[in-house]
């Protein structure tokens, strides 16, 4: 059922997010060239759909945004509700935040990318369950 999974998908997100804060907290805010400022546009199909059946406040870009990289990086960070981010923004860590996550919390890395695979093939179930709930009605 499709309110299942998305309870399951958040739940996880939670988790890692958890896993990964203190290190986001002092390794990124320290950062000369911090990755989102080099991207601009990752909201995929499936963040799109996670986000449209989580109920979840959709905000595509930041209004008058004309600056490089993320549109909705400010001073203090992210903007986004960390449930609203696209999944990419989740799982990509930097060789610096992989280097100080294995040197204070060994396994850290592994059990984040169990998580990660976990709910890369929730979001694709998501994708089945709401196609079949659609082709129901």
């Amino acid at each position: 059922m499709v309110s299942d999974t998305v309870s399951k998908i958040e739940g996880l997100l939670a988790e890692t997010v958890d896993l990964q804060n203190d290190y986001v907290k002092r390794i990124c805010v320290e950062c000369e060239a911090p990755c989102c400022t080099r991207v601009h546009y990752l909201f995929n199909e499936k963040d799109i759909l996670f986000l449209k059946l989580s109920g979840r406040k959709r905000r595509w870009r930041r209004e008058l945004s004309t600056r490089k990289g993320c549109w909705f990086l400010s001073e203090q960070g992210c903007t986004l509700d960390p449930k609203c981010r696209p999944f990419i923004c989740h799982t990509y860590i930097c060789d610096d935040l992989k280097t100080e996550m294995k040197r204070c919390t060994p396994g850290l890395i592994d059990l984040l990318e169990a998580k990660f695979k976990v709910i890369g093939e929730m979001r694709s179930q998501l994708w089945v369950e709401y196609l079949d709930e659609k082709l129901q009605t």
